[in-house]
């Protein structure tokens, strides 16, 4: 079996112009079919076709005749090229179904799911690798189920549309209910739950999905600012987490013990992350990032004692209030008890 993924390529196009004397008059050639290769950007030689032709007759059981009266290739009998698939493949085109599951019956991704549902019918996955219990193996992080998920499909044909939407907003804090028209730009999942980044009013906002009530897609469309889709991109490159507008990005640098050392080196904090030391006692690193709360909660409060902020200043006081603050929660419990 040929090593070469883009014979794959050519053994698929090489069948469609074989195959094409069914519905256009007329065989190809070899000199055709080098054309239609070069016209797909595929540079072959005339050996290398040759080579791909007898792999399809011998190696694949292609009905391929050559009639040398027209000089023109022809299959003699129905015949299709089926690729086989390793059980890798598989195994991604599964994970990719089940990724897939959580759009439901979003318009587009229902479209995809089907196209993938053919493959998989096509060439009899279950069938071709029964031995291999995938679902056993990997087990996705999301939760089915989550309040809002219903929204999701509804919102991506929003945003692919390019239609204003409507709906209700309770925040987590206050339980204050608002309601909120927004443009729909960008879908983003953070740690099982996803938000929606639009605008409301010309200004940038995010809402978490399971906060949502009583979604409409509105008919009012609305014009997509490229710049927009840019600010996204920067703002969540600098980021960890999704509720970073208006924050600036800083410096920030963690000394950690020798605990959690290993963990930040193999699964870093965040994209930017570079090693300023590192010796027997742990392990301190840089990190270009927006100082937001969940950046706070997710790289260092969830380290306790593990982790100490040398930079910049003004973190390692927000840093120790936090602490301050949660220690005379524990000392009032104390006195009233």
């Amino acid at each position: 079996m040929p090593k070469n993924k883009n014979a794959y390529l050519r053994y698929l196009h090489i069948h469609s112009q074989i195959k094409r004397n069914r519905y256009i008059a007329g065989y190809p050639t070899k000199e055709n079919i080098l054309d239609y290769l070069r016209d797909q950007e595929i540079e072959v030689s005339s050996s290398t076709l040759e080579k791909d032709i007898n792999f399809l007759r011998y190696e694949r059981g292609a009905p391929l005749i050559y009639d040398a009266v027209q000089r023109c290739y022809r299959y003699s009998e129905e015949w299709e090229f089926d690729m086989p698939l390793t059980p890798d493949a598989v195994r991604m085109l599964d994970m990719i179904i089940k990724k897939l599951q959580l759009f439901g019956e979003s318009h587009e991704f229902k479209s995809i799911r089907d196209t993938i549902d053919r493959l998989s019918d096509h060439f009899d996955l279950a069938r071709q690798h029964p031995e291999d219990p995938i679902g056993e193996y990997i087990l996705f992080e999301y939760a089915k189920g989550y309040t809002g998920s219903s929204f999701l499909p509804r919102i991506y044909d929003a945003i692919f549309d390019s239609r204003k939407i409507t709906f209700s907003h309770t925040r987590f804090d206050s339980g204050e209910k608002t309601f909120r028209t927004i443009q729909p730009y960008v879908l983003k999942e953070h740690r099982n739950r996803w938000y929606v980044i639009g605008k409301e009013n010309g200004e940038p906002k995010i809402f978490g999905i399971e906060r949502m009530d009583d979604l409409e897609i509105t008919e009012d469309w609305f014009e997509k600012e490229i710049s927009f889709y840019d600010e996204i991109k920067s703002l969540l490159y600098d980021s960890v987490g999704v509720m970073a507008f208006g924050f600036d990005t800083e410096e920030v640098v963690l000394q950690f013990d020798r605990t959690p050392a290993q963990y930040i080196k193999t699964l870093m904090l965040h994209r930017s992350q570079k090693i300023v030391e590192e010796n027997e006692n742990g392990l301190t690193v840089s990190l270009k990032v927006k100082i937001t709360p969940e950046f706070i909660m997710e790289c260092i409060l969830r380290f306790g004692n593990n982790v100490k902020v040398l930079k910049p200043e003004s973190l390692i006081r927000k840093v120790r209030a936090i602490y301050s603050e949660a220690l005379e929660n524990y000392d009032h419990k104390t006195t009233r008890k």
